[in-house]
Parts: C-alpha cells; structure tokens; sequence
C-alpha cells in the first residue's frame, strides 16, 4: 500500500470521490488533497519548513491539468523548478477529463508525468496502476 497519495483537483466531489475509492482499494494509507496546483504547492513549501524526520511527503499525485490559480501544468513547472531534486522519487499521474488529444500527448512526454488516465478514476484503473513497475513494489 502506498503510504500517501496526494489528490490535486478544483473538484470537491471528484476529490472525496477518489479519496474514497482509494481507500476502499487499498491503494493508500493516507490521502492528502488540494484544491488547486498552488494548494499543492503551498503543501509542499510548507513540508520542507519541517524537520526531515517529520516531513509527509506523497509518493503519488494524482493531477487534474483544468484549474483555477494554477493549473496542472503550471503545477508541473513549479514542481520541477524547485522540488524535483527534493522528491526525485515522487510519481505523477495526470487525471483528467481533458478530451484534448495534445494534452494527453503533452503529459505523457512530460518528464515527471509516469501516467495520464481519463477521469472517471475506477476500481479496475486502480487494479492496473497497482501493476506499474514503479508502484508495484507498494503492493
């Protein structure tokens, strides 16, 4: 199990949707969620004000790339100027409901980006990520 996964959507719902379906998957401990890519950031900034011992940082962001204040892109632009050296380990997967085929096409060439998956995150979407090399050792 994944010990914490961070939700990013502007989304309320679609949040505590995935953060129960996570849950009932068995997919995470913990889930922490942010309203826009400036919240995350924010969440981030405010980790690295902590002692290492008590940093929590998430092993996996699920990302919605349509915000407001800072979209997902914007996220990942910030995140790779100032934390990808902090948190090389940390995976992202762009969940969205983007029908846009240059979206998926740009996040799936974005350096930081392991995934882009189309909302609505499922049970059975969840049972395939399970099986990515880089998070199967979680499970």
């Amino acid at each position: 199990m994944i010990p914490t996964v961070m939700c990013i959507d502007d989304d309320t719902m679609t949040l505590m949707l995935n953060k129960l379906m996570l849950r009932k998957n068995n997919f995470c401990d913990d889930v922490v969620s942010a309203e826009n890519g400036k919240i995350a950031i924010e969440y981030f900034e405010e980790q690295m004000t902590r002692a290492e011992g008590d940093r929590k940082f998430p092993e996996l962001v699920f990302l919605d790339l349509n915000m407001p204040e800072m979209n997902g892109w914007e996220f990942l632009d910030c995140f790779l100027q100032d934390f990808k050296e902090v948190i090389p380990e940390l995976k992202i997967i762009v969940l969205s409901s983007t029908v846009d085929p240059e979206d998926q096409k740009r996040a799936r060439k974005h350096p930081l980006v392991m995934e882009f998956v189309t909302k609505p995150l499922s049970l059975g979407r969840l049972d395939i990520l399970k099986k990515q090399p880089a998070l199967s050792p979680y499970f």
